[in-house]
């Protein structure tokens, strides 16, 4: 019934749900093209190996952070669970009436996926 009542009261203030929301959806549908996109790379050209493969590349200095071939996948991995926290905020403070917070969340949240969808682009170009 709470649902009900729920539902009623968006459609008399005239407010969308977190998820009928277009900005929402597409700041949505964007990372998860981000995420999709960096984790498709990092499976596709790293691979399980023996050999130390190369985490950062400095144009100064060359080479300086090897390591082992999993560890090409914590930056991406972090990135995911900082999408899942930033979405739950977002919803968070849509349903609290902060409309702006949860636009600004959900923005900041596209820059940092794409950058670590360029760095996980650059780690699999360096190592193939």
């Amino acid at each position: 019934m709470s649902e009900g009542i729920h539902t009623s009261l968006q459609q008399e203030q005239g407010g969308v749900s977190f998820l009928g929301n277009a900005f929402v959806r597409n700041f949505l549908i964007s990372s998860g093209v981000l995420l999709c996109v960096g984790w498709g790379i990092l499976l596709y050209f790293i691979q399980s190996r023996e050999t130390p493969i190369i985490l950062h590349y400095n144009v100064y200095f060359g080479v300086d952070l090897l390591g082992a071939w999993w560890q090409a996948y914590l930056l991406q991995g972090v990135a995911t669970l900082l999408f899942v926290c930033h979405v739950v905020l977002s919803r968070f403070f849509y349903q609290h009436n902060d409309r702006f917070a949860s636009y600004i969340l959900l923005l900041a949240t596209n820059f940092v996926l794409f950058g670590v969808a360029i760095a996980s682009a650059s780690i699999a170009f360096i190592n193939y």
